[in-house]
């Protein structure tokens, strides 16, 4: 339809200002009533009806629905969801609602598409027969790192995660072959993580890297690798969407993986734990 307002063959002088009108200010249109276009045209509502029906269009209404649906595909060829910078200067709220929707679902699609079965079943077993299990993560990561943790709580894994490095030095020098490892980290490249990895795989503890380096230096020290979805650039980013959106579906799937090997004990001391916190809790109140 933006093609034949462009060309505006057979067109009236007044259907040709109203086409231009519309070239000028599409967005804008999308928000007008068929009384407000007349006005700003110098035509009528008759006029515009007509102009409408020339271009195949029942109404003023309809001529809308498929303008904004063009514009919509126009502007998605031109400004692809960069992860980086996933919106631009001066975009609407609902604009916004909607690239980020975008960004998060290509994320979640891409993240599926690298896992494998092979993987998940190794690193459920080991999160499954471990004694103790170590997260390491730093940043943003360790968000999402402190909810796996709370999700692993409430099913009787304990987990070990400390906010300061120095802390996480001692949770890797205190792991034994009994225990293991979780290993959270975008790019993959921190020195004491790979420090930690050396000396606990030296030491026999299983471990587990979520990251986007696959093939980097912590993936080959660690004895299964959930892999992360390349996208993000280290400073150009306005955040971390992408990764964080990554991440948490990674640990979120294998958190349910590991809940589903005792789907029914977990489940049971769940609703038990629950039940008792929420008891203690309203005995306070």
């Amino acid at each position: 339809m933006l093609q034949k307002l462009i060309k505006m063959d057979n067109m009236s002088d007044s259907e040709r200002a109203i086409a231009q009108y519309i070239i000028d200010n599409k967005e804008k249109v999308l928000h007008m009533t068929i009384h407000q276009l007349a006005r700003e045209t110098y035509s009528s509502n008759p006029t515009i009806i007509r102009f409408c029906r020339k271009l195949g269009m029942d109404g003023f209404r309809q001529f809308k629905i498929v303008l904004a649906s063009e514009l919509e595909r126009h502007y998605d060829e031109l400004y692809p969801v960069d992860v980086n910078m996933p919106f631009r200067e001066k975009e609407s709220s609902m604009d916004i609602a909607r690239r980020i929707s975008e960004l998060s679902q290509q994320t979640l699609l891409d993240s599926s598409s690298m896992l494998t079965e092979k993987s998940l079943n190794e690193a459920a077993s080991i999160l499954e027969t471990s004694r103790m299990i170590y997260l390491f993560a730093v940043g943003d990561s360790m968000i999402r790192a402190a909810s796996f943790q709370n999700k692993m709580l409430k099913i009787n894994r304990p987990v070990q995660l400390s906010n300061f490095l120095n802390e996480q030095g001692y949770h890797a020098f205190n792991a034994g072959k009994e225990d293991c490892a979780i290993f959270i980290t975008y790019q993959g490249g921190h020195a004491d993580f790979i420090e930690y990895a050396s000396m606990m795989r030296d030491k026999g503890v299983k471990q587990i890297a979520i990251t986007s380096e696959a093939e980097g230096m912590l993936a080959k020290l660690c004895d299964v690798v959930l892999p992360l979805p390349v996208s993000e650039t280290g400073v150009s980013k306005i955040a971390t969407f992408s990764s964080q959106v990554a991440i948490d579906y990674v640990l979120n799937v294998l958190y349910s993986c590991v809940f589903e090997r005792q789907y029914d004990n977990n489940l049971k001391f769940k609703n038990d734990g629950d039940q008792y916190v929420k008891r203690i809790s309203s005995s306070r109140s």
